[in-house]
This record gives structure tokens, C-alpha cells and sequence, in this order.
């Protein structure tokens, strides 16, 4: 499965560990889940296993790769059931500079 989802907040791990107030980052999640929920409408079962891959493209910027876990997260806990190790299995994140502003999440079921 692939699922492109477009025009998020670009939100770097190292603005989150900053101390942003939690409020701030409330507001980040509720605008990701607003965003992630109207372009894919799923939510993947935890029963099943799944191996993920992130690849972000950014128009100006571009963040590193370990940088965009904090949107991998968020995105994650939007699109399944449960983030556990059992359905999780593994993440693979890219960062590239791009033509937009965007990220591809492939997912194969284990």
C-alpha cells in the first residue's frame, strides 16, 4: 500500500526536544490529524504486522532524516491502531529535497 499525503507541517525532532510547550505541540497534532484524516481515511489494524517506509520530500530545506521522526510519529499514531512492536515491525525514513512539500508512506503487510 501506498499512501501520499501532502502539505504538512514541517516539524523538526530537534524543535520538539526544544521545550516547546505542550499546548504548542497539542495543536501541531490536532492540525496533523485534521490533515493526515482528510486525504487518507483508513486506520490500519492492529492485527495484522507491518513494515513502513517514510520517504519526505521538502521544497526548501530539507530536514534530516532523523529530524522528521517526530512526523513520523504523529503521522503513525493517526494512520493505526496501535504503534506495538507486534504491529510495527520496522521504519525506514528518507529525506530528499523535492518539488513539494510531501511524504510517501509505503507499507507492506507482514
Amino acid at each position: 500500500m501506498i499512501i501520499i499525503l501532502k502539505d504538512l507541517p514541517k516539524i523538526s525532532l530537534n524543535k520538539w526536544y526544544a521545550g516547546m510547550h505542550w499546548t504548542k505541540r497539542k495543536k501541531i497534532k490536532d492540525t496533523y490529524t485534521l490533515l493526515v484524516r482528510s486525504q487518507f481515511k483508513e486506520v490500519l489494524p492492529a492485527s495484522e504486522s507491518y513494515d513502513t517506509e517514510y520517504h519526505f520530500t521538502f521544497k526548501l530545506r530539507p530536514l534530516d532524516a532523523s529530524n522528521c521522526v517526530a512526523m513520523v510519529k504523529m503521522i503513525e499514531d493517526i494512520i493505526f491502531e496501535s504503534d506495538g512492536y507486534k504491529t510495527i515491525r520496522s521504519i525506514l525514513i528518507t529525506s530528499y529535497k523535492g518539488e513539494s512539500d510531501m511524504v510517501e508512506i509505503k507499507i507492506n503487510k507482514k
